[in-house]
């Protein structure tokens, strides 16, 4: 581990990890350094990583358990967690607005971990954005204001179901199985960290769609005021792609957005979906046994 690098991208977030070979240098110290990077910086790059899916699913572990299959995406042939996006002329790219990864869900997912295949000639960059930042732009009058207000959360917003494509019918097929009461689900506008307990704003344009218990052109007004400021260049940074990219997120931490301009070239990249925040899981588990 002694030559493994960790550069920060920008000063709210983002840092790049030299050094390391992902498919054999994962021992438990790494592991517990990469977590502790991603407490600080919310988003880890790595360079020139041809992972195989076994260390693709063995990076993620070391954050957390990892979903056994993407709900929407289709999966590597033998290996269920690692989804495929494919992007290409018949299959559009999709989710490119702001988002945190599936939060119209009861139990969202803590991070992912993508890897890119193919990469158009040009576009398709990814962008991060810290939302531990954005809540600490606020005025403490306004983090008092949303302390204890709740949004809701719809599925259907950003996953309506469409056709034309396999991608497409999965999707529909899912939302078909798929209760009433687990397509909108309700989370705090401003919480703590799961695993840190740092606040942080949990709203975003893909999925959210009012604040309760406010009149909606007031509602409206904020949740525009905080998608805004997902938009400030101080909080986030901007990834240009290239074969062998790995990023790990932190899901409650950031949102990101995928640049939808390189359609319709092809773009292919591999996800494997973190569960759940390792500590969190292991602090709520001795928390049951007490």
């Amino acid at each position: 581990m002694s030559s493994m690098t960790i550069q920060p991208i920008t000063k709210a977030i983002g840092a790049a990890i030299e050094g390391i070979d992902l498919n054999r240098d994962l021992t438990p110290a790494v592991s517990d350094a990469l977590y502790d990077a991603l407490m600080t910086h919310h988003a880890l790059v790595f360079r020139k990583q041809a992972l195989t899916p076994e260390a693709h699913v063995a990076l993620a572990e070391c954050f957390g358990p990892v979903v056994p299959f993407h709900p929407f995406y289709p999966s590597i042939e033998g290996h269920p967690p690692v989804a495929v996006i494919h992007d290409h002329r018949d299959s559009p790219p999709e989710n490119h607005r702001w988002h945190s990864d599936l939060s119209a869900t009861k139990q969202p997912p803590f991070g992912s971990v993508l890897r890119s295949k193919l990469i158009p000639p040009v576009g398709g960059d990814t962008l991060w954005c810290s939302m531990h930042a954005v809540y600490d732009s606020l005025s403490p009058s306004m983090q008092r204001y949303l302390e204890g207000m709740v949004s809701v959360h719809d599925l259907r917003v950003s996953y309506a179901p469409a056709s034309g494509n396999k991608q497409s019918e999965l999707r529909a097929r899912r939302l078909n199985e798929t209760t009433p009461e687990e397509m909108s689900v309700r989370h705090p506008v401003a919480m703590p960290h799961p695993s840190n307990g740092r606040p942080l704003i949990y709203v975003n344009c893909d999925y959210t769609t009012r604040i309760e218990g406010l009149p909606e052109s007031e509602s409206r007004e904020i949740l525009q005021k905080l998608y805004e400021l997902s938009n400030n260049p101080h909080f986030s940074f901007r990834l240009r792609w290239e074969p062998d990219t790995v990023v790990v997120w932190d899901n409650y931490a950031t949102q990101h957005l995928a640049v939808a301009d390189h359609y319709p070239q092809q773009r292919i990249m591999n996800r494997v979906t973190i569960a759940d925040d390792r500590r969190a899981a292991a602090k709520r588990a001795v928390a049951q046994v007490a």
